[in-house]
């Protein structure tokens, strides 16, 4: 069997290339490493890719961009956002990053013009979070209702509430009776108790953390009643594009003032998220702040971090292959992307043929 061939075909790779990287040195292997834009296929967190490349491949000394790497995929990310690209001597890249929604990440950022003349890989800026605004006030309460009579349950103490109610077990809320409405018996207006036994629409309550289950009696069918969590770190933000220890900013704007226990311009981090709440921590997996709502004022935010990425030019590198032949590229990940380095395992004169390396090494 050859142990490489002059013709640019998986078939005539050089056998023995990969034991360059601690794999048997067989044809499937050599196959594999052939063209492939693999990121850590050999746990190095690098792209290695085994290429032919001829006298014309090897002179180029610009070209388009071929992929832009995510660095840091950044947090609070509502939709997709712009990408600007500038520098590298080139001209005309184009491209726009793609989130996910639910978890408030950049998943891929997509390159609609390759653009042209490119000498160094030029800088990518991804656009920021939108700012996600919320009321100090209203932000800062969670309402239950419920029916006095039908959702009140004289044997077993359990109230249910008209629609998901977000409360957890330990939760302290305070029981509110509408005007004209009669308070049960069991609790007491302006009250504080606290959840107990809770599930999606129906819990109990106590008058203490960890204590009995306070007894109840329904009573006249009346809608006015409702129990409010109040502070304790919980700010209401429907469909929070966020994830667990996720960084952010909050902002109070000029005019508005700051939440009891919040620096506007600092930085924080998600203690939890649902479809409903946040609560926010000063250092990741560190205890919620406890926030005690504000005046009426729309002014406040929270701005996820921003995402950064890495363009890498094909064609610019070009001149960094020492000699025409069987050449092993290998391009950084992570913080170290877009550093390549060109290895020459087979110099020959000619390379027929054009396949494996005119995405990563163009013609011109």
């Amino acid at each position: 069997m050859s142990q490489w061939g002059s013709s640019d075909a998986a078939s005539n790779s050089v056998i023995w290339a990969p034991a360059n990287k601690k794999q048997a040195p067989t044809r499937t292997n050599a196959n594999l490493m052939y063209g492939s834009t693999t990121s850590n296929a050999y746990g190095d967190g690098q792209i290695v890719s085994m290429l032919a490349v001829d006298k014309t491949e090897s002179g180029v000394g610009a070209g388009g961009i071929i992929r832009i790497n995510i660095n840091n995929a950044g947090t609070g990310y509502t939709g997709n956002t712009t990408v600007t690209i500038s520098g590298g001597g080139g001209a005309d890249g184009a491209a726009n990053a793609q989130a996910n929604v639910s978890t408030g990440k950049i998943i891929s950022v997509n390159i609609s013009n390759t653009g042209s003349s490119y000498e160094t890989n030029p800088a990518v800026v991804i656009a920021a979070p939108a700012a996600i605004t919320f009321n100090a006030n209203t932000a800062l309460y969670k309402d239950a209702t419920f029916n006095a009579l039908t959702g009140v349950a004289n044997t077993t103490e359990i109230i249910t509430t008209s629609s998901a109610h977000g409360f957890k077990d330990g939760d302290l809320v305070q029981y509110r009776v509408a005007a004209g409405n009669t308070a049960i018996t069991g609790l007491a207006d302006a009250t504080s108790y606290y959840i107990t036994n809770s599930n999606t629409t129906a819990f109990t309550v106590s008058s203490a953390s960890g204590g009995a289950n306070v007894g109840l009696t329904a009573g006249v069918s009346e809608t006015g009643h409702t129990l409010r969590r109040v502070g304790q770190g919980y700010i209401t933000l429907s469909n929070a594009p966020f994830q667990v220890n996720d960084s952010f900013t909050y902002a109070a704007a000029a005019g508005n003032t700051s939440l009891t226990g919040l620096t506007s311009g600092t930085s924080y981090f998600i203690s939890t998220v649902n479809t409903s709440a946040i609560s926010l921590s000063t250092t990741p997996g560190g205890a919620a702040v406890v926030l005690t709502p504000g005046v009426s004022e729309t002014g406040h935010s929270i701005t996820g971090v921003t995402a950064t990425g890495t363009a890498v030019v094909g064609g610019a590198t070009n001149k960094g292959v020492a000699h025409t032949g069987w050449v092993v590229r290998t391009e950084g990940t992570g913080g170290r992307a877009g550093r390549v380095q060109y290895e020459v395992l087979v110099a020959g004169g000619i390379v027929t043929d054009n396949n494996s390396d005119d995405a990563t090494l163009p013609d011109a």
